[in-house]
């Protein structure tokens, strides 16, 4: 080396953590719109692949795609994760709900970001082989899943008694999925030998999963957010546990350091993410003349930042302590053609459909009839096989070496696939939200996804200049070294964490005269979830009355004569006549008012309407439904549970 030379450093920290930051604040904004775990692998793969990028390290710009992966499948855990009535609370005008609503965000975001750096962090330690012997057992479950969801597709009736009973019986959590990783995990590890040990992990998370539902929710009587939304967040306990008892056991320190960054990291970042957004939410000051716009862009999108900025710490601690690069004991084309079809076939087919899908039925942009004989979804699914089959064969032609695209090193490589991911799911984003453009905050919103692109784009082409740096790091500390414990400054993170959840509640109730509009209260006789609970169950009509409160009450026979609301949120009429209807209307919970959905489950009927229920005196009253008098309320009584 020339004297004028200056050596490679392993990382830049502001490359590295800038595009971290601002990938997953992209990342979890699109997440946003599509949401679920589909969603949540979105970013999840970006930071992934954006971590090996933003670095100078050769080992890692070669385990981009699969880091993109594993990435993927970490942020996918958490994305059943139900936040919303936690949000909810952090605008009331109780001290106690504010705190207990924020501090629940904490921990959904750190369950959430710390199974992400856990299996994240396995892409960085393990030797590729051992990776490999991951995609199997992955592959199988995701094959059921497809399998199912197909079947499922095209049986309603069966897709809908399983919604029942989990609503029902499982607090609306995974607990269907988890069962099908059961079994599918266990008979792997049964047939398959070589991978019996990774079947055997996805096995155990699975199992741990309903321990900590079983153990948190259904018999422990601890919910969230009661009484009707996800309360899988004990399954995601034990999930995380299993993990970092895993790690432990195979004393991966390294992998360790970053779930426990991501834990930390992650439950701050969710938290930090909702007080940045509550001035506009309120509308606090200056912010007044916002009228909530953007909000939740705000918050999605400061919660990715957060937890991005999270990660990188834990990863640029890494590379500074020049971890030992991993065994790439196996070629490796392989495993990337399966880590970029996953990503760019398999996350696009998973996130894409939803754009049609609110073209016919959302926005109604689209008549649900045939064209040229065939319904849209059927030409849509056309359009996708189509890019499933060319992208496919451009794999092909990489993995025997023949694609002449490919850029000619590793960084090259990743960087395609990440600019490719990322601007693909910009276009999907764009495609979705445009039919509902004059009633959302678009285009704002695309804004901000295209500039956030825009600066994630510029950094990796910049960065790519130096991309002929690329070295290995001087010296060599494997992922088991002690250096990489957490140390008294993550304990002393923990210790101030109470306090700052203290502060931006404090914060929160000083930007605001009293409850914002949709608050809730968690605790105390006002709660309102005890409203909603109380619906659940058979009202027998028992007459009229003149007005809403129940005065001048008439008894006299209805058509109707019981109605019947389900914990699933359904709703069974019994008419006078022996007849039952179900599956037609449902009820719902908004803006602490219980309401009955008329015909919601009937697309376009000409009678669907929004019907509020009154509570009064033990009773219901409720506005006629169409297709009757309309003049004067029923009134409904419980009839006792058998």
């Amino acid at each position: 080396m020339n004297h004028g030379q200056r050596a490679a450093q392993p990382a830049e920290p502001a490359i590295l953590c800038g595009l971290a930051a601002v990938v997953m604040a992209y990342g979890w904004g699109y997440r946003g719109i599509v949401g679920h775990e589909g969603g949540a692998m979105v970013p999840g793969a970006l930071l992934g692949l954006a971590l090996c990028l933003g670095t100078n390290r050769f080992d890692w710009h070669r385990r981009a795609a699969v880091a993109g992966l594993f990435g993927a499948v970490g942020w996918a855990w958490g994305g059943s994760f139900s936040y919303m009535e936690q949000t909810f609370y952090t605008v009331s005008d109780s001290f106690p709900d504010v705190f207990y609503g924020y501090s629940c965000l904490f921990l959904l975001g750190g369950l959430w970001a710390g199974i992400g750096g856990a299996v994240l962090g396995l892409a960085f330690t393990l030797p590729r082989s051992r990776l490999e012997r991951f995609a199997g057992p992955f592959l199988a479950i995701s094959g059921v899943f497809l399998f199912l969801h197909v079947y499922l597709l095209f049986s309603p009736d069966v897709r809908d008694s399983i919604a029942r009973k989990t609503a029902q019986h499982f607090h609306d959590a995974d607990a269907f999925a988890a069962i099908i990783v059961v079994i599918v995990s266990a008979v792997y590890a049964l047939v398959r030998r070589k991978e019996r040990e990774e079947a055997v992990l996805f096995l155990a998370c699975a199992l741990a999963w309903w321990a900590g539902y079983l153990g948190f929710t259904k018999f422990g009587g601890i919910s969230l957010a009661p009484p009707f939304r996800n309360e899988g967040w004990g399954g995601v306990v034990g999930i995380l546990a299993v993990l970092l008892i895993y790690l432990v056991r195979r004393q991966n320190r390294a992998a360790l350091m970053l779930s426990l960054y991501g834990v930390v990291g992650g439950g701050i970042a969710f938290a930090l993410a909702v007080f940045v957004r509550h001035p506009v939410r309120v509308g606090w000051w200056k912010f007044a003349a916002w009228g909530g716009t953007l909000q939740w862009k705000i918050a999605e999108e400061s919660f990715g930042l957060f937890m991005g900025l999270a990660i990188a710490f834990g990863v640029l601690r890494l590379a500074r302590g020049a971890l030992a690069p991993a065994a790439e004991d196996v070629p490796p084309r392989r495993l990337d053609v399966f880590a970029v079809f996953t990503m760019l076939v398999g996350l696009t087919w998973i996130n894409f459909r939803r754009a049609p899908m609110a073209w016919v039925d959302r926005y109604k942009l689209v008549t649900n009839e045939p064209v040229a004989g065939l319904m849209p979804w059927t030409w849509y699914t056309l359009f996708g096989v189509v890019f499933t089959i060319v992208l496919t064969y451009a794999l092909y032609l990489y993995l025997h070496n023949a694609l002449p695209l490919a850029p000619s090193n590793a960084y090259g490589k990743g960087a395609f696939v990440f600019l490719m991911l990322m601007w693909i799911t910009v276009l999907v984003g764009f495609m979705q939200m445009l039919p509902g453009a004059n009633k959302e905050d678009h285009p704002l919103v695309d804004a901000t996804f295209i500039a956030l692109s825009g600066i994630a784009t510029l950094i990796v082409l910049a960065h790519g200049r130096a991309a002929h740096a690329e070295t290995a790091p001087a010296a060599v500390v494997p992922s088991s070294d002690p250096r990489w414990n957490v140390g008294w400054r993550y304990l002393a993170v923990w210790v101030l964490v109470p306090v700052m959840l203290l502060i931006v509640s404090a914060l929160s109730m000083a930007m605001q005269h009293g409850p914002a509009d949709g608050a809730r209260l968690r605790f105390g006789p006002n709660a309102y979830w005890r409203d909603a609970l109380q619906v659940v169950g058979t009202w027998e009509v028992i007459g009229t009355a003149s007005n809403v409160v129940g005065d001048s009450f008439k008894s006299e026979p209805n058509v109707i004569q019981t109605v019947e609301f389900a914990r699933d949120r359904s709703v069974t009429l019994t008419l006078r006549s022996g007849e039952t209807i179900s599956d037609t209307h449902t009820w719902r919970h908004k803006d602490s008012i219980v309401w009955l959905e008329w015909y919601s489950a009937i697309p376009r009927h000409p009678e669907q309407t929004s019907i509020p229920l009154t509570f009064y005196g033990g009773n219901i009253c409720l506005t006629r439904p169409p297709g009757q008098d309309q003049s004067g309320f029923l009134v409904l009584r419980p009839l006792p549970s058998m």
